[in-house]
């Protein structure tokens, strides 16, 4: 065996392990502790050789004989993740802003903007400034995980532009004096 058959890379924590030839490879990884095989994955845009692969270890699917669809077939679970991933690029492709998700780093697809009423909503007014940096009906843009579907909110632009210009009055003044 060659040094890079020995080596293997977490999905998670993204740590190189390299494992003892003696014992085998590692079913978790020694520094997150989550399991490396591809359990509770997905992934987005596979290469053509893991496409091949998974067709190679396709399973007909249980209940065939009885014509009951409990299970997809396994083909058709890989067309499905094809077109999801494609669809996602898709997306991806027309958005402007594209965080990374905090928890699995993917790039997250922009689902709408969530208008606050103001209704349960009271800016602080820091001392420091003498007015809320935060207004009620503030605009927050809604980013969702392809992945692992998390939930992340931002400030809209224009209310980042509001927030910016309560705390930088310096930058406001130095607008009006031209």
């Amino acid at each position: 065996m060659n040094e890079e058959e020995l080596k293997t890379v977490c999905p998670w924590c993204q740590t190189e392990i390299v494992w003892d030839p003696e014992i085998g490879p590692e079913e978790e990884c020694p520094h997150c502790y989550n399991e490396l095989s591809d359990y509770r994955s997905i992934r987005l845009g596979a290469d053509e050789e893991d496409a091949d692969e998974a067709d190679e270890e396709a399973v007909p699917a249980v209940g065939s004989d009885d014509g009951s669809d409990d299970f997809l077939d396994w083909e058709e679970e890989d067309s499905y993740t094809n077109e999801y991933a494609e669809a996602v690029r898709n997306v991806l492709d027309t958005q402007e802003e594209a965080p990374e998700c905090s928890a699995c780093r993917e790039l997250m697809l922009h689902g709408g903007t969530q208008v606050t009423a103001g209704t349960g909503y009271a800016p602080v007014i820091p001392g420091t400034v003498g007015k809320a940096f935060l207004n009620p009906g503030y605009k927050l843009n809604v980013f969702v995980c392809p992945s692992c579907f998390k939930v992340e909110t931002f400030l809209a632009e224009e209310d980042r532009e509001k927030l910016l210009a309560v705390l930088n009055p310096s930058k406001e003044q130095t607008a009006t004096d031209n």
